[in-house]
């Protein structure tokens, strides 16, 4: 089971609320995808989501559990975040790093068992890090750390995984990978995934529904199919924008000034 349940939820940073109250409700199986303008609230919601940043007001349940009555060890086997910049300025090689993310499920700093080896494994090879396993990740390019941060966290194997801008500085293949490891994450082995975007078009091609943070603090949240709208986008973006094409082979991209 993996769901989260936004009970009234303002969240914010120092107090100071970022958007009107919350009430939403993800359930397992189902990709999220969060759209707005920079600054809007995006990594604050995520942070709250992860028990990380303290909510404004209102609760966060997790499998109907409340978050803050959740022990953080507990609560890390859960939800997993991914954040936006992941530094990984440290001499230990991928397969240490990747590793790192078992511990949730060890008693206190217990070294890790034999049953571990199997999800570190799996982590590495879903990321494409094979032939990296034993190179340091202070030596690797920004796309490469951004796999390793994914790569632990899938080690870690959280019912729901909160993603903050995935596909951050990855370059297309790997960006196509990630997303389609995501929707496998959701869809087939039941997770519930939570992820920050810019890109519309990914959450058109990738989410099931969508929440729409608008720059006044209202907000929106339903089926992709029915959010992304050409009105509703040009509130969330303050900028008309026009969906070109039909089907699965349709973009949307930003209206021109002289078209508008």
């Amino acid at each position: 089971m993996a769901s989260l349940q936004l009970d009234a939820l303002t969240f914010g940073r120092a107090g100071q609320a970022l958007a009107e109250p919350l009430d939403l409700r993800a359930e397992a199986g189902e990709v999220w995808a969060v759209l707005g303008e920079n600054g809007v609230g995006k990594s604050s919601l995520l942070l709250t989501l992860a028990g990380l940043l303290p909510a404004v007001a209102g609760r966060v349940c997790v499998d109907g559990v409340d978050i803050r009555r959740c022990p953080r060890k507990l609560l890390a086997r859960r939800i997993g975040l991914l954040l936006q910049q992941a530094w990984l300025d440290f001499p230990f090689t991928v397969t240490e790093a990747v590793s790192a993310g078992r511990y949730a499920h060890r008693q206190g700093w217990q070294a890790l068992g034999r049953s571990d080896t199997p999800f570190i494994q799996s982590a590495i090879q879903s990321c494409g890090l094979e032939a990296l396993a034993e190179v340091r990740v202070d030596r690797l390019s920004g796309g490469e750390q951004r796999r390793v941060a994914l790569a632990t966290l899938l080690a870690q194997d959280p019912g729901v995984l909160l993603l903050d801008e995935p596909a951050n500085h990855l370059d297309l293949r790997h960006q196509a990978r990630l997303m389609a490891q995501v929707q496998r994450l959701a869809h087939e082995s039941r997770r519930l995934v939570f992820m920050s975007v810019h890109d519309i078009n990914l959450a058109a091609r990738h989410a099931d529904r969508v929440l729409l943070l608008y720059p006044d603090g209202g907000h929106d949240a339903g089926p992709a199919s029915a959010m992304l709208s050409e009105d509703r986008l040009a509130r969330v973006f303050n900028h008309p924008v026009e969906r070109v094409g039909e089907g699965a082979r349709a973009l949307w991209v930003p209206r021109s000034a002289s078209s508008s």
